[in-house]
């Protein structure tokens, strides 16, 4: 996939690193009750877009690997193969906050309490994995590009 002839991954990645830390702020901000009606649907939003987002993102990143990557060996391919690990943890971790932002927000009040307690320990789980390995991903793959 490419843009001009540049591969689309690096282009895209850009939206998907700043969507996902404001989709884990949100996921923690609407917790807070005073706040959450005027968070319900930004939240539910930005839950979408995240998850498109990084859909792409991993589509992108697949084929500039087989268009680029596929033949390599020693330190890039190992280096790659650790984004590449860390990238499909955060793809689970980002599909799964989106899941839960979209349900929380969408069927809010309906929800028994168990359910809703269960829902708001899986934001903060979930903000706070996507948080971490957006950044831990993000270095990797900087790594992978940059590092001799």
């Amino acid at each position: 996939m490419t843009v001009d002839g540049l591969p689309l991954h690096p282009l895209i990645v850009h939206a998907t690193v700043v969507a996902l830390p404001v989709l884990a702020v949100l996921s923690l901000a609407y917790l807070r009750p005073r706040w959450r009606d005027g968070l319900r649907w930004p939240l539910a939003g930005m839950g979408v877009v995240s998850a498109v987002l990084m859909w792409f993102t991993s589509a992108s990143g697949d084929s500039l690997k087989h268009d680029r990557f596929s033949q390599i060996s020693g330190v890039l391919a190992q280096r790659i193969q650790h984004h590449e690990d860390l990238a499909g943890k955060l793809a689970v971790a980002t599909y799964t906050l989106a899941a839960v932002a979209v349900i929380m927000t969408v069927l809010r009040g309906k929800l028994p309490m168990p359910v809703l307690w269960l829902g708001s320990v899986l934001l903060v789980v979930g903000a706070v994995g996507v948080g971490v390995l957006v950044v831990l991903t993000g270095h990797a793959g900087a790594e992978a590009a940059w590092a001799q």
